[in-house]
């Protein structure tokens, strides 16, 4: 079956779904609020309590077109690794266990990916590995593991989704669809079936196979956007961040007419269940002047403030900013400091710069020179504009004399 065909069989899916569905002295900045930025996945992240597993990060639009990887066969990949290679630390798998990301012992991983290594490297039959694991489920959270702990992972862990999803597991039949839709890590590229897997998955009901489709359609198929838009409201009932990409694709007029009263009735829903995003972009909308709502920037922090507490870098910036600022809040540096610390911790560029030039200044902060040094030289680190601000001001501060334009009179 093709991936058109796949996709057009999904349409239908969303129209037989359609009745149920309800109808619902700062450093730098010139704008008040920062573009969100897709924070990466912490290594200790839950693995085998979510149904989208590894696979998550990669539902995020992708902002560039990056080059395919070449396919690399697996025995070329595996050869001469041994277990150690593809797996942590001993210690690592222990706490991995102890974290309930897998309740395999630390023996009975080595023995799955050994004899998947066997497979590869020796044409060993593979055995019954479910059979081995004790559960499908199993297999996925050691695939997951495999493929987040190891840069030659890729043909084991495919494997383990592969025997995962042959036993009716879920989780492995949709990381083992995302890696043959994507040709992720070099392996071979194959986006009918990728298509035709996450197609069975939407049926039963599986929402990041929903939101996968979605995204698909919305790439490759102009005309079926209302079937997109479907596929993500069915998905939003069991994933808030649907409604992110909802209310993105009516603020920005991404394969529909701009409407943004539609994104904020999309953002305001994923509000209401504590998506940070979606509190993040209704406080961009109360802080910024137009017509679209009233301007509110009492209202603004308050959104920033809950995106904020949910570890949104971008949010934790803003609300640093309003408490410097008192924009829709008392003026409080103390306050200011904190939130631009949370969010430079986390390697938010303009947050570092301004927690910088606090501790330059000794503003909220105590005066410590070496400190604002230090948060100089990392936002100068990051590049770019700020970044080269930044190294110009840490040159200033060490004495060293900076180009001065000529005169050309």
């Amino acid at each position: 079956m093709s991936s058109q065909r796949a996709l057009r069989q999904c349409v239908r899916l969303t129209h037989h779904h359609r009745a149920r569905l309800q109808t619902t002295s700062v450093l730098i900045p010139r704008r008040t609020y920062a573009k969100r930025t897709p924070a990466k996945r912490q290594p200790g992240a839950t693995i085998q309590h979510s149904m989208g597993g590894i696979f998550e990060p990669f539902l995020q639009q992708e902002t560039a077109v990056k080059t395919p990887n070449p396919v690399i066969s697996p025995g070329e990949l595996l050869e001469n690794r041994t277990v150690e290679d593809l797996l942590p630390s001993e210690e690592q798998l222990e706490m991995l266990i102890k974290q309930k990301q897998t309740t395999l012992s630390v023996e009975k991983q080595k023995e799955l990916v050994r004899l998947v290594l066997d497979h590869y490297q020796e044409n060993a039959d593979l055995p019954d590995l479910t059979n081995v694991a004790g559960s499908a489920g199993e297999l996925a959270a050691l695939g997951n593991i495999v493929l987040r702990g190891s840069k030659y992972g890729a043909p084991v862990a495919l494997e383990l989704y592969r025997a995962a999803m042959d036993a009716g597991d879920d989780r492995g039949a949709f990381s083992f669809a995302n890696m043959v839709y994507r040709g992720y890590r070099g392996t071979e590229k194959n986006e009918d079936l990728g298509v035709r897997i996450l197609s069975e998955l939407a049926r039963k009901g599986h929402p990041y196979a929903q939101m996968n489709l979605a995204s698909i359609l919305m790439r490759t198929q102009s005309d079926q956007v209302p079937a997109a838009i479907k596929l993500y409201e069915l998905a939003a009932r069991s994933i808030d961040s649907a409604y992110v990409e909802l209310g993105r694709m009516y603020r920005i007029g991404y394969g529909v007419h701009q409407d943004h009263s539609k994104a904020i009735e999309y953002f305001e829903k994923g509000a209401q269940k504590g998506n940070p995003q979606c509190n993040f972009m209704l406080g961009v909308y109360y802080s910024t002047p137009g017509k679209v709502v009233d301007l509110d920037q009492a209202k603004a922090f308050k959104y920033f403030q809950k995106a904020a507490m949910r570890g949104l870098p971008e949010a934790q910036y803003n609300v640093g900013l309003r408490f410097l600022k008192g924009h829709g809040v008392e003026t409080n540096p103390y306050n200011a400091a904190e939130f631009f610390r949370m969010a430079a911790m986390q390697g938010f560029q303009l947050a570092q710069a301004n927690l910088a030039n606090m501790y330059l200044q000794g503003h909220g902060v105590r005066k410590d020179m070496d400190e604002g040094r230090t948060w100089l030289g990392k936002a100068a680190e990051r590049g770019g504009s700020i970044g080269e601000e930044c190294k110009k001001r840490l040159n200033e501060l060490d004495g060293i004399p900076q180009d001065k334009p000529r005169c050309t009179i």
